[in-house]
């Protein structure tokens, strides 16, 4: 191959790879906007107890699709060939892998940041509803946003270990719920 076939062939990558990115940023960018004008209204109109199973929901969504992107980055396609008789699961799966990069950054950048916007509300929604002023009121809200970040970080490092260990079991789950959701996509398509 050429000098220039090859620059050609590299610049193409490089191109792909910059679409990704302002894709990415824009998606990112919408999907936080609504997110935070949900979190807005939701915590704003709540009770403690509704923030607070939000807040718990927000933490748990952030945790499980960290450990997907994690499981799909470190699986291999080798890994998943006890999942071939799953045709369409398998398929899905084999793209998610194909795509690790990509599903990585979705699933632990995109979804994860998102799930903080809306931590981070709920956890300002729960000192509100306290309603502690005084002296003491800011060490609250220290106290309740240092254990949401430690509640977080600490259920991620908890599930890293058993998404690398299991890749192929967690990609293949991931697949059969994509699966799911598709099919009925498909069948909306086909009507």
């Amino acid at each position: 191959m050429s000098k220039k076939k090859r620059e050609k062939k590299r610049s193409v990558k490089v191109n792909i790879a910059e679409a990704w990115v302002i894709k990415i940023t824009l998606f990112t960018f919408i999907g936080a906007v609504i997110c935070s004008f949900i979190s807005q209204i939701t915590t704003s109109k709540s009770d403690i107890i509704i923030s607070i199973m939000l807040l718990s929901f927000m933490i748990l969504i952030s945790i499980i699709f960290d450990g997907i992107g994690l499981s799909v980055a470190s699986c291999s396609e080798e890994k998943m060939a006890n999942y071939a008789r799953y045709k369409r699961q398998y398929d899905i799966a084999l793209k998610l892998i194909r795509n690790a990069e990509k599903v990585n950054n979705i699933c632990a950048d995109v979804i994860g940041d998102m799930c903080g916007i809306l931590s981070g509300a709920c956890g300002a929604s729960i000192v509100i509803e306290l309603n502690l002023s005084g002296q003491g009121g800011h060490w609250v809200t220290i106290i309740i946003s240092s254990i949401i970040a430690a509640v977080t970080v600490g259920g991620k490092a908890s599930l890293k270990k058993v998404a690398v260990k299991n890749s192929a079991e967690f990609v293949f789950m991931s697949a059969r719920m994509i699966s799911l959701f598709s099919s009925k996509f498909d069948t909306k398509r086909k009507k």
